[in-house]
Parts: structure tokens; sequence; C-alpha cells
């Protein structure tokens, strides 16, 4: 032994040598079948020792790679085992974390923090689990040696069902093991997200796949009210094929013109080029090969198309079952443009009960894709996962690099025509021999006549990526199978009772907007639909500003992982509509619904899908209080509320502050504050004097997340149309099911009751309103029943706010505004910037101290009155709180008659 590795070169001398004594001794002329049965015997049983021991010759890396971009730098994993225990690092290593920027506390968090994956075995997609290790954590070339990561991973799950990335480095089964120091983090929170979050969405989609992709919901479609204002009709198609028409024109831009959209084309081809090279060895479109005659689709546009490369000498099995007969990619080619097949694969397609012609379709059918955004939608870990369904069906002969080859293939074959086919794909794969899963592809062909087309005939690349996941199964759309999801009742309320709260004979105000400095103010009226269609014309280009990514995001989500319909299926039937309105009013900017239910499904999906989503889609944090009898000046009820988030301002939001006059057919006239583009509230008040806001929370694991709940935010807009008391809003908080974790403070002014509800999927508890007429939320949970249902421990900025708030609202608080609170002194409390641990202000270009209610990353902060129905907006640059509070009286607003305004208009 040396070093604890075994010496292998001298082991094997030493049993060469033992071997051939042993066989001169049994070299006689006698007894033949002897000497050579025992012979044959120890040669075994010596080459079976061999093989072990160089199996077995090193259990665990003994030095680690440490890689930031081009710098390398080995060092022993003792030195790291070493860093993990008492956190001291060689200066080699201290230089290189300086040069990553990397704080060495940061370092140590993301290499010992436990991730939980108690049966791997369980997982179907443990492979793509292991892909996203393998960024980080694996073969010190970087090839994708998955095996040897499972190893890993298998032997730091032994013992307690969790892992680390140390413990990975602990165990990789060779001396040697690569860590990318600049993803640490990064792979931390993605394979955490996939174990917990994605994956289990993602499962859920697959099990509900009728629900995706037939027409088994028509009933729940025909439920669409007959709202067509004027001219602006329409499409008339219930079901799967009325829902996803709307998606075919806006799915991806015409072919690229522009010379800024020719220079990101040139870049995309030459990335593609590049991770072909690099991942596979194989260059796609050799100049020197000769140019295959190509299908008329491949003919159809010559700008910027790479050359089709030679694949006279490439194959493609088709695995058929036990079956996995093979065909030269010309054949094939020929085959789709012709339909000439040999009498030998006519009979083998017969066997397979595959009609050529479906065969023939599903190589043909044209999918629409816009390369340059291919090449940065398929980079995010949502796209991997896309990419990783289409390799359950095209494959590498190694079933390794299927990823990257796809990606790669995927952008070349959708450059300069904005379109590809199955058999372009094939024609542009970067191997000698392809793997294709016959019976899936069948099914796809069968399934693409059921998903939209647009003009051209082509269908949308998301319709295909969905499509593709449904061939999973043997049999989709078998409606006396099916089983969507119960759509959720409508919240309603009596005529009579809506009339309690409005002056006689009111009219809603036209639908209109006006602008208070940076403050927008819409007024919607009518029908959902109705609503929905104001709300995306006037604030057509507000929305637009959003960008095209997060749409595009949104739409790869809603589209092609089938969360869209997942989300229409468990919505409100008038959130619904208005969607519809709001898609139709924008699709020329790429609203579908979809996308509109995503957005609509924000909590639920941020809660699933984490950061993978856009930043314009979701944010973390927010504070907010109530203080009323006692605690206030004149005995009134005010709720301040401050919309937060972690780290960094998100633009679209901040300069984006929108107030909702919403004055439904069938409801109470509310207020939201929010902003463009989403049909619920961050925060809203209703003139019945209920008010109420959100907090982000999270539940402690899936287990208490509830696959059949609603949208926590729609619900807050159900409870702003419909609650005209703290027990009916109570009552609707207990009784609807609810999908995530959240904590909700709702207000009623009338009776000055309060209450924070703290809840996951499966556990709700309130709060209710204190002795002393104070109430106060962060983002945890504070009730013992609902403690231990949260991550713990609590998140300390949480907690700190928490502190905060107290010190400020309670009576014997260190800096207690008790007694002296209105409007103005909610204003000094939502500002505050003090630490009240050190009693020290941040400084204002601190965007997120993450200790203080005004400097814990404000977006939008509002004061309400539910009472006297006022509402104070703060919105502007950053810090958001030192902007001047602006007043607006929703009676006013509403046009009521004799209503009276604000008596400052402006908080300073």
């Amino acid at each position: 032994m040396r070093h604890g590795v075994w010496d292998v070169r001298g082991l094997r001398n030493w049993a060469i040598a033992r071997f051939l004594r042993l066989r001169q001794m049994f070299h006689r002329p006698y007894r033949p079948s002897v000497k050579l049965g025992v012979g044959l015997g120890l040669g075994l049983l010596l080459s079976l020792l061999l093989n072990l021991l160089m199996a077995h010759r090193v259990s665990a890396a003994q030095t680690v790679i440490l890689q930031f971009r081009d710098q390398r730098l080995s060092v022993p994993y003792a030195e790291l085992a070493t860093f993990a225990a008492q956190k001291t690092l060689s200066e080699p290593t201290q230089a290189l974390l300086i040069a990553a920027e990397i704080e060495p506390d940061a370092m140590h968090h993301w290499l010992t923090q436990a991730i939980a994956l108690p049966n791997l075995d369980a997982l179907p997609e443990r492979q793509f689990i292991l892909l996203q290790i393998n960024k980080t954590v694996g073969d010190p070339l970087g090839s994708e040696r998955l095996d040897e990561v499972e190893t890993a991973l298998r032997r730091a799950l032994r013992d307690d069902g969790t892992f680390s990335v140390l413990e990975l480095l602990q165990q990789y089964p060779q001396p040697a093991v690569r860590l990318e120091v600049g993803r640490l983090e990064q792979a931390y929170t993605d394979v955490e997200l996939v174990v917990n979050r994605l994956l289990p969405v993602l499962r859920t989609v697959q099990t509900l796949l009728p629900e995706l992709v037939c027409d088994c919901a028509a009933t729940l479609e025909a439920t669409r009210l007959n709202v067509q204002p004027g001219d602006q009709a329409q499409t008339a198609a219930a079901g799967w094929t009325e829902a996803a028409a709307a998606i075919a024109p806006a799915i991806h831009s015409p072919p690229i013109e522009s010379s800024v959209q020719t220079t990101a084309l040139t870049g995309a081809i030459a990335s593609a080029k590049n991770r072909l090279i690099a991942n596979t060895g194989i260059l796609a479109d050799p100049s020197a090969s000769p140019k295959q005659t190509a299908s008329p689709k491949q003919t159809a546009s010559a700008q910027a198309v790479p050359p089709l490369p030679d694949f006279a000498n490439r194959r493609l099995v088709i695995a058929l079952g036990p079956l996995r007969p093979s065909i030269s990619i010309g054949e094939l080619t020929t085959f789709a443009e012709t339909g000439y097949l040999s009498p030998g694969w006519r009979s083998m397609l017969r066997i397979a009960k595959i009609a050529p012609d479906q065969f023939r379709e599903a190589l043909n059918d044209s999918i629409r894709a816009n390369a340059v955004n291919l090449d940065e939608d398929l980079n995010s870990i949502l796209g991997e996962y896309a990419l990783f369904k289409i390799g359950e069906v095209i494959q590498t002969p190694s079933n390794r690099a299927n990823i990257q080859a796809l990606r790669s293939t995927l952008v070349l074959s959708a450059a300069g025509d904005g379109q590809f086919t199955l058999l372009e794909l094939l024609q542009r794969y970067p191997t000698s021999q392809i793997v294709l899963d016959g019976s899936r592809l069948i099914r796809l062909g069968q399934l693409v006549n059921r998903a939209p087309s647009t003009a051209d005939g082509a269908i949308a690349f998301e319709s295909w990526l969905l499509n593709l996941q449904a061939s999973a199964a043997e049999t989709v759309c078998d409606c006396n199978i099916a089983t969507p999801g119960s759509p959720a009742p409508k919240v309603a309320i009596a005529p009579e009772k809506v009339a309690e709260f409005l002056p006689a004979n009111w009219q809603p105000v036209p639908a209109h907007r006006e602008e208070r400095g940076l403050i927008k103010i819409v007024w919607l009226a009518g029908t959902p639909y109705d609503m929905g269609y104001q709300h995306g014309t006037l604030l057509h280009d507000e929305i637009a500003s959003i960008g095209e990514r997060p749409l595009r995001i949104a739409r790869l989500a809603g589209v092609g992982l089938g969360l869209g319909r997942l989300a229409k299926n468990r919505a409100f039937p008038e959130l619904l509509e208005e969607c519809r309105g709001l898609a139709d009013a924008t699709s020329d900017i790429g609203i579908d619904m979809d996308v509109c239910m995503m957005m609509s499904y924000a909590d639920v999906f941020q809660e699933i899908l984490g950061y993978t989503l856009p930043r314009e889609l979701f944010w973390e944090g927010c504070n907010q209080f109530v203080a009323t009898n006692a605690a206030t000046r004149d005995g009134y009820l005010y709720h301040g509320s401050s919309v937060d988030n972690n780290e960094k301002p998100v633009d679209y939001v901040v300069y984006n502050p929108i107030l909702f006059i919403r004055q439904p057919l069938d409801g109470l006239p509310h207020v939201f504050v929010t902003y463009p583009g989403v049909i619920w509230p961050n925060s809203g008040v209703n003139v019945a004097g209920i008010s109420l806001g959100l907090d982000t929370a999270h539940a402690a694991d899936i287990t208490e997340l509830s696959r059949e709940g609603r949208s926590n935010v729609q619900l807050m807009g159900q409870i702003l149309k419909t609650a005209t008391s703290f027990a009916e809003a109570r009552s609707l908080m207990e009784t609807q099911p609810r999908v995530r974790g959240n904590i909700i403070m709702i207000t009623d002014g009338k009776s000055r009751e309060a209450g924070v509800f703290e809840f996951t999927g499966r556990h709700l508890g309130v709060r209710p309103l204190q002795d002393n007429g104070v109430l106060y939320a962060t983002n945890h949970f504070v009730l013992p029943e609902m403690f231990e249902r949260q991550p713990l421990p609590i998140d300390l900025s949480s907690d700190l706010r928490f502190q905060r708030l107290g010190q400020l609202l309670e009576p014997d608080g260190i800096s207690s505004r008790y007694g002296e609170i209105d409007p103005t002194v909610v204003a000094d409390i939502l500002r505050d910037r003090t630490h009240p641990i050190t009693l020290e202000a941040s400084p204002f270009d601190v965007f997120d101290d993450d200790a203080s209610p005004g400097g814990n990353g404000a977006l939008r902060q509002a004061i309400y009155d539910p009472m006297r129905l006022k509402v104070w907006i703060a919105a502007g640059d950053p810090p958001v709180p030192q902007n001047p509070f602006r007043c607006f009286a929703v009676g006013q607003l509403l046009g009521f008659p004799d209503a009276a305004g604000c008596n400052a208009p402006i908080i300073p």
C-alpha cells in the first residue's frame, strides 16, 4: 500500500509471478484435466482478485480541483474538511476565493448545507438531478460521468438521507474531483429547488396529462360568459383548441431581419457550434461536407441557415420494444420527402403496428421557434428540464450529453427561418448514431393534430414540448378516465347586500386612466372579461415594458410544462374570464391565456419554481401592521403595508405602481394596489371597509403543500369583492383550499377587528388583534400551532423586523409611538430604518438592510384607513418609503356624492 492506495502495478506483477509458479507445479504429462481445471480455477480466482482490488483501489477523492473560470487550484480534500470544521484556509485557496469574489463564510455555508433526499431510487428524474450536480461537482475535465456522481451521492445519502457538497467531494470515487467554486450557491439552490419543489409539481403535471392536452375539460371552458365588448370578438372554439389558439400569433418573433437580431442570431449559432464541439467532439456542419438534399422546409429561407452536415453515414436506431432496427438518415430523409420506404422497413412498421403516414407526419411537422430565444431560454433550469424530457425521446448512443447535444441542435435547426422539424433535428444531431423511442414518436404524431398551429401550419415549440411529455403515456386522451382539476366555485354576494354600501342610484365610473405623479389610477367596470380587456388596453404599453424574456419564460412553463392549464383548472371562474380579456387586448405583445394564468397563479408558482421564473413576476419579503382603539390618536383603525424584495429592486414593480378602481357587476367596488398585467392585489380595500395585505411565508416542506388548492392572491381578490365583515373574510380564508403557505392580514374598519392568518396548504391559524389594539407581521409564523410548520430557524431578517415593529407599536416599546398613531405616524413607522439590536439606522443607499421595516427593500408602501375609505401610497425611486405618501379618497374616485376628500393630499 502507498498512502492508503494499493500499488496496483506491483500487485499485478506479484500475481502474475505466483500464477506462473502454480502453472509449473501442475504442468505434468499426466492428469491433464486436473492441470487444466486447477490452473484455470486459480487463474480465474487471481483475475477476480485483481479486478476487485483495481475496482476499489480508491474509495474517495484525495484531491479537489477548485475551478473558477480559467483558474484551477489543486488542494487536498483534507484542507476543505478542516475548513468545514475550523474555517481555516490556505493562502492559495483564499486568493482564489478573492478572485471569485466569494466570502469564506458563504463558501462554508454552501459546502456544508445539507439537502434532504430520502429515496433517490424513487425519483424517475434522478438523472436530471445528477446533471445539475455534475455542473459543480464531478470529473476534473468536466465530462458527463454521471455514474461517478451517482456513486458519490448514494454514499453521501447512506446514513441519514441527506447530502452536502462537502460529502459529495469526500465520497467521489476517483482520486481527483472538480469543484466549480463560482457555482456553489447556484448548485445548492438548483438542486434543492429541483428536489423539493420542481420535480414534485412536474410529476403532478405528468399525472394530469389528460387535463393538460385533451379536450375533456370542454364543459369547464363552456362556463365562459358571453361578454364580448363591441367588435372585440373572442375565439369561439372551446376546450384545448380554444385556450391554445391565442398562443400561436405571438409565440415567437418573425424571421430575424434587423442588424441587432442578426448579430444575436450569429452569436447563438456560434455558441451552439462551440457547445457541440466541446460536449461531443463533433462539428455539426463541417464546411467541407457536401450538403444533402434538403426538405422543402429547409430550403424555405437561406438567411443565416447553417448548411446541413453530411449525414450519409449516420444512422437512426429506432427502439420499438425489444426491436432496435436502424435506418440511415439519408433513407429516412427520402421517406420524409417522398413517402418511399423500403419493403423491409414497411414490414417492420407493420409488425410494430405503426402507420407509415403517421411516422412521416411526425418527422415533417414544423415547429416554430426563434433560435436566439432558444439559445437563451434553454440555458435556464426550466429549459434544461425541457431538454431532459426531449432527451427521453432522442438520445445519444451512450445516453450522455443529451441536453448539450439537443440544445445546440435545436438552435442550429431553428436558425434562419424560425422553425424546425424532427427530421432536421435528426439530420443535424452531432453523433453518427442516434437512438429514437419509436413508440413515443408515433404518439407524438397523433398528439400534434391536437396542438394549435399558426397560419403557416407550424405548431409552437412549447406545444410540441407538452406533447412530447404526453407521448410518454400509452393512452392520453381517454376522456372516460380523464380527471381534470376541480374548478374553484364562484364566490357570490347578493346584490341587495352590495347595495347597502353604495349610494342610491350609483353608476360605475367609466373605464379610463389618470396619473398622479408616478402613480397611475385605472378605473375598470363591467363583467370580468370587460375589466380584463380594459386593463390590457389602458395599460398596454406598461405591460409591454416588462420585456420579452419574462413572457417567454412564463410561456415555456405555462405551455411547455403544462402549468398554465394546471392553473386554469384551479382558478375562480371570473378570473378566467378576466384573463381572457387581458390576453385579447395584449396578444400582440405576447400575453396569452397561459402567460396570464402563470401570472395569476403567481404565489403558487413562486413557491414551486422560485427563482427560475423572472424577478418581474415574484419577490420575497413584506411587513404590515394594524393599530386601533387606544393605540391611535383618534381611535380609528389604520393599516400599514410594505411590499418588499430581497436584495435588489424590481424596476418593473417600482416604476409602475397602479391603483385599480374595480367596479364589478356582481360584487363590491374595491381597489387593488398592484402593478400592470396582474389581476390580483398586493394589498387593497373595499367599500365595506375591509382591507388586507400579504406577507411572504413558506412551509417547512413539500408535505405542507396541497395539489388541489387555490391561489392565495386570487382568494384575496375574492374577499375584497364579496366580504362585508371580518367574520365573512375569515370564513373564506378558513373554507377555501390553498396550495401553499403565506401570511395575510385582514382588517375591518367598521368593527375595528383584525387578524393575521398564518397558514400552509394544509393548516391554518389566526392571530387576533391584541387587547392593546396592535397587531403586526413579517415573514414567519408566530402561533404555537404553526411555528413548527415553517423552515427553522426563523429567518433572521424577519425576526429583526418583527422585533422592531414591536419596539414601535407596543406600549412599552423602546421607540413606542403607541397612543399617537395616525396616518403620518404610520408613514414614520413604515419609513423606520433602525436596527432593533444596535439601534443604528441603515444608510439610504442600502436598498435591503434585512433588519428594519423601512430598509427591507421596499418596492411600494400603502396606508389604509378602511373606515373612511382613504389610501396613501408611496412610490418612486428607492428608497421608496422616503417618497411622499399620496392620498386617494376611494369614495371620490368611485363618484360617490358628497364623499369626503383627503384632509392632507400628501404626507411629505
